[in-house]
């Protein structure tokens, strides 16, 4: 409904990825009925957003130095950002 793919999505409910364009959160906002002060809070915390201490990292309780290699690319493609943001996009 959004246009958004669901794994987008759930890396932006994650964290990982920043909160999409404006136009979407209003698409959002219309979708979830929120009323303007709630609108207004969601904008205003897209604008201090910060990506989550995971992002990047293999941080997961399940992997250790003796973890399955294929596993550890898995947590680190599942922690990657899908585009690029002042944080992490000169990398």
């Amino acid at each position: 409904m959004l246009g958004v793919n669901k794994d987008v999505w759930r890396k932006i409910e994650r964290g990982i990825n920043p909160p999409p364009r404006k136009t979407i959160l209003k698409k959002f906002c219309l979708l979830v009925h929120a009323l303007s002060y709630e609108q207004s809070q969601l904008y205003a915390l897209a604008r201090r957003w910060e990506p989550h201490k995971d992002t990047n990292t293999t941080n997961h309780t399940l992997i250790n130095k003796e973890s399955n290699p294929d596993w550890i690319e898995a947590i680190v493609r599942e922690n990657r950002p899908d585009y690029e943001h002042k944080y992490w996009g000169q990398k």
